[in-house]
């Protein structure tokens, strides 16, 4: 059985957080959010940001009238930069520890936001800190010439990672995953 991420009362879905993540970015750098921005910026229509900014006011999130700006509570802005600040975290691990490339750590950090834990958060961010100490950006250096040997099921039928590296298509999971971020 898959574990599920475990919600908390008032938690919000991927989708609403993205929301929350955007106005708390255009807030950042234009000052305000509109709701043509915020479709903008995700790529998607400006009805389904009409739905989603009705429920995050009423989840109490942001504050809008109509044909205004909409701005992020004391609460939202909380949320918003507990949001941004796990992708942040996620986006500077998977390029500068793992160094994935720019475009598809972002489409990793999009999805990953949602459901790490807030320890393990913590931990990203203590390695993270880890190879910023002096003397151990050597050991990052030495990470990133590795590459494990069993690239194929010719050299690595199964190891105790059971990763079965042979049946697992990340191009199209990549793929899938950039088409939802679209949808929104």
């Amino acid at each position: 059985m898959t574990p599920q991420p475990h919600h908390s009362r008032g938690s919000l879905s991927p989708s609403l957080e993205h929301y929350l993540r955007a106005i708390f970015d255009l807030q950042e750098n234009k000052g305000y959010a509109r709701v043509t921005d915020i479709a903008s910026m995700l790529g998607v229509a400006k009805p389904a940001v009409s739905a989603a900014v009705k429920t995050l006011r009423s989840n109490g999130l942001v504050s809008h009238r109509v044909y205004e700006s909409i701005l992020l509570t004391e609460e939202g802005a909380k949320r918003a930069k507990g949001v941004s600040g796990k992708f942040s975290i996620l986006m500077h691990f998977l390029t500068d520890v793992l160094g994935v490339e720019e475009e598809q750590a972002f489409v990793d950090a999009c999805v990953m936001e949602h459901y790490v834990s807030g320890n393990s958060i913590d931990r990203f961010l203590d390695l993270l800190r880890f190879f910023e100490e002096p003397g151990n950006q050597e050991i990052l250096e030495k990470f990133h010439q590795f590459r494990r040997s069993c690239e194929s099921v010719d050299t690595c039928p199964t190891c105790s990672y059971h990763c079965d590296i042979s049946v697992i298509d990340f191009d199209d999971m990549s793929k899938k995953i950039k088409q939802s971020k679209r949808r929104v």
